[in-house]
């Protein structure tokens, strides 16, 4: 899951970056030329593709005992108490762990609440 600021993200042919800002009189989407050390439109590059949706932060609720749980490409059993959930402006909402975002476990555990027998 990709997030950024603005909710953009730019492909090029063998890469992709943050849309930065837009441009207010063109409405160009804008990425930083790192070389340059300035804000550029993504049309002056000539393997820009197109843009994409990413996901846009908008509030983080804590985690308040919550845990995420998965089975390692071992199948050994991992949990990890989620920090905070990520709220985006499309109101998804994402767990994230101290190794990142946790929507790919396999189960949510509530507070207090245990995995069932296998």
């Amino acid at each position: 899951m990709e997030f950024n600021s603005t909710g953009w993200i730019a492909l090029f042919a063998h890469r992709q970056a943050n849309v930065e800002a837009w441009d207010l009189v063109t409405r160009t989407a804008l990425i930083v030329d790192p070389e340059q050390g300035v804000m550029r439109p993504v049309t002056d590059y000539p393997d820009f593709k197109r843009l994409i949706l990413a996901h846009k932060v908008v509030g983080v609720v804590p985690g308040r005992g919550y845990r995420a749980h998965w089975r390692n490409e071992h199948e050994v059993p991992e949990t990890e108490e989620i920090l905070g959930w990520l709220v985006t402006e499309r109101g998804v909402v994402v767990p994230f762990t101290s190794d990142g975002a946790a929507d790919d476990a396999d189960v949510i555990l509530a507070p207090g609440e245990q995995l069932p027998e296998e």
